[in-house]
């Protein structure tokens, strides 16, 4: 094929001669004489890998972050020699102390250079062979994933796509596209709305049952994060006797520097335990007494400590804070019932039995979830209110079938213990830039807009939003059911009775994400896409989804291009600002910015593009740094971060803005660190004590719960559950804290729980974050393949049973689907649970088994009484697979769709 080169971006000769062979010099030890040449269509040249020593090589460093969403958005600096990334580094702006300590990038920021020029990124506008617009026999969607590819040029792909968008709204209404992504203004505010809207889906996978009703409890809902801003600082960490991480893995999937927080506070004498069913790398590194958990059972689990607290406390005494619970909540017992109340039951009646014969003991608890009854006891004992315990708990046990009582048995437990509101003391979900440094923002990044310019971009005339679970089968059935939640502000859940809808999905766009390996169920997923009309992708990467799509465009990342939405950008602490440079190396290839391929879209659809977005990318992003602020010493003003000066109005061409002095820094060192970090100290004005002040004067400084209380017994909890519908009718959630068997849960692992003869799917499956992926980007990079297999993770009384070793491939299926994996036989996972490591991209033979794995081939699409996705729930069966000459991920490629350059 005719190479085509767009004015100002590399050639595919010059790229891949620079980039390549910079990965082939890494590979041979990055010794100081290897040499990269780069023959383009000037006279060849030499590039060393530590080119800032050559002083042939004229190069500079530039600040850039990840793109990407694993939490941690840290500082990463790339050397830039003629517009290629020849090299990455980390933050190395700032001594690397406890006051400023250095944002430091992972291996998965460390391996993006590679990711710029790996053979999966999208490179031209592709169109699917046998797809053509117009619905009917024009579709062949049954091709979709095994079709070829063709190039088409830009201006192609603008006909083609506004072509057949048009024939959609105008036959069929907005109610008929599926938009498959999340908080991105250009594709639906810009685009998508204006025409006439779009359906979209309930985000709150991360979340599982926090979503629902934490706010309603009287708990911290931050930012659409519920529960963050509930743990204290970094720095309070140190005063912590012990800190109890349950059911996280921050080393492995919280980026930035949780690690480096909880190692200080080791140090400083705190001792740490985990709770889960693995004992992980975090675990390990911190030298953490691991309590085994089996997943689904957390909160069986708090009830047996509860229960243990209450003993301890009657025959021992300085166990429960009494005054705590008797100052700061309602309903934890007779005395402190709420006026009104359904029912006279309250969670310390049913942890005693009261109400079912069946006391919550340690030992009832043990054979659920498989800690020992002397594990529960110690807990207990250590959860008493003289201790000083920090208590982080991921959100991974919320994502479990039978959790919705989970956050309010962990309320229940924190406040027994009386652990808010003290230095020392915490309790809430911790995860994200959030882990180990938790608090509202001291230094932040503002609006992207000047103050009273944001153009109004049109509502959504759509209603439509469908459970994540189900959206798949609403696409291939037509029907679903709306339940019209709506988080206010605050975290109060309101939800709206069940309707039942019918809906006609006719196009699916998806312009970030990769929805179908991320989301449940991927085989129903894959018969959605092959149903509808028209797929659209805008990506970086050639990506399952993308695979199952019939146009795919290639989106410039936040490194090439200038222009961008400004997705890229995150907060990554409370005390940090990063402001990247857009744009620091060339465009690959023919990559455009999201809000170019949008506005162009528009344009040819009679959208007013110039009145919703009447600034460019460049300037909103530089606008976000004109608008952030930061708080003063003295802990409550707020300053602008940096100051204006007329000549940075004329050097910047600013816009909409008057020159300021009062700044901490100038734009001109934000530009060439791209980083500010407020230097903290034990004992300043800046730390963060969670609901310090409403312990301290509960009247005075209500929560937003009905009561004012964090509530203990909670109406509004039992009230959303009711509306949605989902539970046992004969056996409904109360507004307390109870187990509820959880559906695929351990108890089902048994055919006869009583008799305990085991199923036919005997293993519990849970999905782990893992440093090869930030959900499922970079599985494709080969750097990350190599250092990192992917296996699935086995105990060695499960593989031993069953004639495993490490290095085995194995199949790993239920009545759902089927993956393959190799095996790595570990000692410190419980018997009876499998770790197969979230993520991973489908590659599906014709049998339907996903060689390369993809976790969400096991899930379907059921959900219990909450609105969770039970990725952690799964049950499954592992064997010895048939064939064993498989090539290990790092020396298979990635298989890509005939028709796709290499």
């Amino acid at each position: 094929m005719e190479e085509r080169n767009t004015p100002g971006t590399l050639t595919r000769r010059s790229f891949v001669a620079a980039a390549s062979a910079g990965a082939a010099a890494l590979a041979a030890g990055c010794a100081p004489q290897q040499k990269m040449a780069e023959t383009g269509d000037t006279a060849p040249r030499e590039y060393r890998l530590d080119a800032e020593l050559d002083e042939n090589a004229a190069g500079e460093w530039k600040p850039v972050q990840c793109w990407l969403s694993c939490g941690g958005k840290c500082l990463l600096q790339v050397y830039v020699v003629d517009g290629v990334a020849t090299r990455v580094k980390s933050d190395d702006i700032y001594e690397d102390t406890i006051e400023t300590f250095q944002n430091r990038g992972c291996v998965r920021g460390r391996a993006q250079r590679a990711a710029h020029s790996s053979a999966e990124r999208l490179k031209y506008p592709m169109k699917r062979k046998n797809w053509q617009p117009g619905g009917g026999e024009n579709v062949n969607g049954e091709l979709r994933g095994e079709d070829t590819w063709e190039r088409i040029s830009w201006d192609e792909a603008y006909d083609l796509v506004a072509q057949e968008m048009e024939r959609i709204y105008g036959t069929y209404g907005g109610r008929s596209v599926l938009h498959m992504s999340f908080g991105r203004t250009c594709m639906r505010s810009g685009l998508l709305a204006p025409l006439g809207g779009y359906s979209t889906f309930e985000f709150c996978d991360s979340y599982g049952t926090n979503f629902m009703y934490t706010g309603n409890l009287g708990g911290y809902f931050h930012g659409f994060e519920p529960g963050h801003t509930g743990n204290n600082d970094r720095l309070d960490l140190l005063n912590a006797d012990y800190i109890v991480i349950e059911g996280g893995n921050p080393a492995w999937c919280s980026g930035g520097s949780p690690m480096f927080h909880f190692w200080r506070a080791k140090k400083a004498g705190a001792q740490f335990v985990y709770i889960g069913p693995e004992c992980n790398l975090t675990a390990t590194t911190l030298e953490a007494k691991w309590i085994p958990v089996r997943p689904g059972t957390d909160t069986a689990f708090l009830l047996g400590v509860a229960y243990e607290m209450l003993r301890l406390d009657e025959e021992e005494g300085d166990i429960i804070d009494w005054d705590f619970l008797a100052r700061c909540t309602i309903g934890f017992d007779d005395e402190s019932m709420p006026a009104g109340a359904s029912t006279d039951e309250n969670i310390k009646g049913y942890i005693l039995g009261a109400y079912d014969d069946t006391p919550k003991t340690p030992e009832w608890a043990s054979e659920i979830c498989g800690a020992s009854p002397e594990d529960i006891t110690w807990l207990a004992r250590t959860f008493g209110k003289d201790n000083a315990v920090s208590w982080l708990m991921g959100y991974a046990p919320s994502r479990c079938n039978g959790a919705e009582n989970l956050p309010q048995i962990m309320e229940t437990v924190g406040c027994m213990g009386g652990h808010k509101g003290k230095p020392g003391h915490s309790c809430a979900p911790q995860y994200h830039f959030f882990a180990a440094n938790d608090g509202p923002d001291i230094a932040a990044l503002g609006d992207c807009y000047p103050e009273g310019k944001a153009p109004e971009f049109p509502a959504n005339p759509v209603d439509d939003m469908i459970l994540h679970n189900f959206v798949w089968q609403a696409v291939n059935t037509g029907k679903y059911q709306w339940y019209g939640t709506v988080v206010g502000d605050d975290g109060r859940s309101l939800v709206q009775p069940i309707e039942e809808r019918e809906i006609d999905i006719r196009m699916i766009v998806t312009d970030f994400g990769n929805p179908l390996v991320v989301r449940c169920n991927t085989n129903e997923g894959i018969k959605a896409f092959r149903k509808v009309d028209f797929v659209l992708t805008l990506g970086l990467v050639f990506t399952p989804t993308a695979q199952y799509s019939d146009i795919v465009l290639p989106i410039a990342t936040s490194w090439e291009d200038a222009n961008g939405d400004d997705y890229h950008v995150g907060q990554q602490n409370r005390e940090t600002v990063m402001w990247q440079q857009f744009g620091v190396i060339s465009p690959y290839f023919e990559a455009k910015s999201d809000r170019e391929i949008v506005m162009e879209l528009g344009r040819r659809l009679g959208v007013d593009v110039d009145a919703l977005f009447p600034y460019t990318g460049a300037e909103l992003h530089l606008f976000r740094l004109l608008n952030a602020t930061v708080v003063d010493d003295d802990g409550e003003t707020v300053v602008p971060l940096v100051s204006i000066t007329p000549e940075d109005i004329e050097k910047y061409g600013i816009r909409d803005f008057e020159p300021r002095a009062e700044g901490k820094t100038t734009i001109d060192e934000m530009v060439k660190k791209g980083i500010y970090h407020v230097a903290r100290t034990p004992g300043d004005k800046l730390g963060y004590i969670a609901y310090e002040d409403f312990v301290r004067d509960p009247e005075g400084h209500p929560r937003q719960s009905t009561s004012g209380k964090i509530e203990l017994f909670c109406q509004e909890k039992a009230d959303i559950f009711t509306k949605l519908g989902w539970q046992d009718a004969d056996d409904p959630i109360p507004p307390y804290a109870t187990y509820l068997r959880p559906r695929y849960g351990y108890e089902d692992t048994f055919s006869n729980w009583e008799a305990k003869e085991k199923g036919a799917y005997p293993i519990q499956v849970f999905n782990g974050h893992y440093l090869r992926r930030s959900h499922s980007s970079f599985d494709s990079n080969g750097y990350l393949r190599e250092a990192f297999a992917s296996p699935v993770f086995m105990s060695a009384a499960d593989a031993a049973e069953r004639g495993i070793v490490t290095g085995d491939w194995v199949r790993i299926f239920n009545d759902t689907g089927s993956i393959v994996r190799q095996a790595s036989v570990v000692e410190t996972m419980m018997p009876g649970v499998a770790n197969t490591m979230h993520g991973s991209w489908i590659e599906m033979d014709e049998t339907g088994t996903s060689i390369n794995g993809g976790t969400n081939v096991l899930i379907d699409s059921t959900t219990s009484a909450g609105v969770q996705q039970g990725y952690n729930t799964r049950l499954c069966q592992i064997e010895k697979y048939e064939v064993q000459d498989i090539l290990p991920d790092a020396e298979r490629p990635v298989v890509l769709p005939a028709g796709i350059e290499e």
